[in-house]
C-alpha cells in the first residue's frame, strides 16, 4: 500500500471510531456529529 493511501486510510478509522464513540453515547448523543464523521470517514476512504 502506498504511504499516501495508508495515511487516508488512518484518518478514515479515526473519523469511523469517533462515529462509533458517539453512537455509543446513552445520555444526549450527537447524532449530527455522528453523521459528519460518518460523511468524513467515506470520504476519506474514497480519497485512499
Amino acid at each position: 500500500m502506498q504511504p499516501l493511501t495508508s495515511e487516508w486510510i488512518a484518518k478514515a478509522e479515526g473519523d469511523f471510531d469517533s462515529l462509533q464513540r458517539e453512537l455509543r453515547v446513552r445520555v444526549r448523543p450527537n447524532y449530527d456529529s455522528a453523521c459528519f464523521h460518518a460523511q468524513q470517514c467515506a470520504e476519506k476512504y474514497l480519497k485512499g
